[in-house]
């Protein structure tokens, strides 16, 4: 095998690695962005609300970031991986609107 046929196989695995890491990094930031909604709820049940308003803002931004990055074709090109996303983060917001209808 020759250097010409062995570097196109080399850079799509490289792709191929990239788009993987950044499809589980988002998925992190997914099941991070759901972990600190529990904290949001605990501190409502505590009667932190000022507290909770604040950390609800700062999930909304997450929230948002991880919309922008889903969106971005140079992000998730894959359909079916982007349309799972897009549904957990449907979950997500969701249970924001259920936490801020909560504080309010």
């Amino acid at each position: 095998m020759g250097v010409s046929q062995s570097l196109p196989t080399s850079f799509g695995r490289i792709l191929q690695q990239s788009a993987e890491t950044r499809m589980r990094a988002i998925q992190e930031k997914i099941a991070l962005a759901s972990t600190f909604w529990t904290t949001v709820e605990l501190e409502i049940q505590f009667g932190n609300v000022n507290r909770a308003k604040a950390q609800l803002h700062k999930l909304n931004t997450a929230v948002n970031s991880l919309t922008a990055h889903i969106n971005d074709p140079a992000h998730v090109s894959d359909k079916t991986i982007k349309q799972k996303f897009r549904e957990q983060l449907a979950q997500l917001r969701q249970r924001v609107s259920f936490l801020v209808s909560q504080v309010e």
